[in-house]
C-alpha cells in the first residue's frame, strides 16, 4: 500500500513535462547557451577588431533592428507552415553559419553583416519556437511549463556568460566561436533527423 500511495503522490509531478516539451527545452536551453556566451564581453571582442563603444552599441542595434523586423515576415510565413519546427532549424543553421563567421570577423563591416544574420536567425527561431512550444504544453500546466522556459532563460545564460569568459581568457574568443556554432549546427541537424510526429 505503501508504494502505491506514493505512486499516486508522485504521478502527477512525473508527467509535469512530455517528452516534445523536454526535447524544445534541451533545444531552446543550447540555443540560449550559444548566443549568451558572448553577451558579457562583446565590447571586449569589437575593440580586438578596430571598433569602439560606438561600433558595439551599432552593432547590437544593427542586430536588434534586423530581427524586429524580420520577424514581422518571419512570423507571417511560419504561420502557414505545417511544421514550424523546420523553421527552428533553419535558425539554427543561419547562427552556425553566423558564429562561424566570427571566426574571420576581423573588420567593423565584417561585424556588421555578421550581426544581420544574427538578426535573421533570431527571427526565424522565436515566432517558430514559441509556436511549437504552444503547441505542446498542457493548458492546466501553461503556467508552470512556461515557468520552466522562463527559468532556464535566466539561469542558463547565467552559466554561458561566466563560462564564455572564463574560456576567452583562457583560449581566446575563437573557442567560444567554436562552441557556439557547434551547438547550433547540433541543433539544427538534430531537429532535422528528429521524426516529424515528436513536434
Amino acid at each position: 500500500m505503501d508504494n502505491v500511495y506514493h505512486q499516486v503522490r508522485r504521478g502527477p509531478r512525473s508527467h509535469l513535462l512530455n517528452k516534445a516539451v523536454k526535447i524544445l527545452l534541451i533545444l531552446s536551453g543550447i540555443f540560449m547557451f550559444a548566443g549568451a556566451m558572448t553577451m558579457p564581453i562583446y565590447a571586449i571582442f569589437v575593440e580586438e577588431i578596430g571598433g569602439g563603444i560606438t561600433t558595439a552599441s551599432t552593432s547590437y542595434a544593427l542586430f536588434w533592428l534586423v530581427a524586429g523586423i524580420a520577424t514581422f515576415f518571419t512570423g507571417y510565413i511560419e504561420n502557414k507552415m505545417k511544421e514550424t519546427e523546420l523553421a527552428i532549424m533553419w535558425s539554427q543553421f543561419i547562427l552556425g553559419i553566423a558564429y562561424v563567421m566570427y571566426f574571420f570577423t576581423e573588420t567593423v563591416d565584417t561585424l556588421y553583416i555578421v550581426q544581420i544574420l544574427l538578426g535573421i536567425g533570431n527571427a526565424f527561431y522565436w515566432p517558430a519556437f514559441h509556436s511549437t512550444y504552444s503547441k505542446h504544453i498542457e493548458k492546466k500546466k501553461s503556467a508552470e511549463q512556461w515557468g520552466f522556459y522562463d527559468a532556464l532563460a535566466y539561469l542558463v545564460p547565467a552559466i554561458a556568460a561566466a563560462l564564455g569568459g572564463w574560456l576567452v581568457e583562457a583560449y581566446g574568443f575563437h573557442s567560444i566561436f567554436a562552441i557556439m556554432a557547434a551547438l547550433s549546427f547540433f541543433n539544427g541537424f538534430f531537429i532535422l533527423v528528429l521524426p516529424r510526429k515528436v513536434l
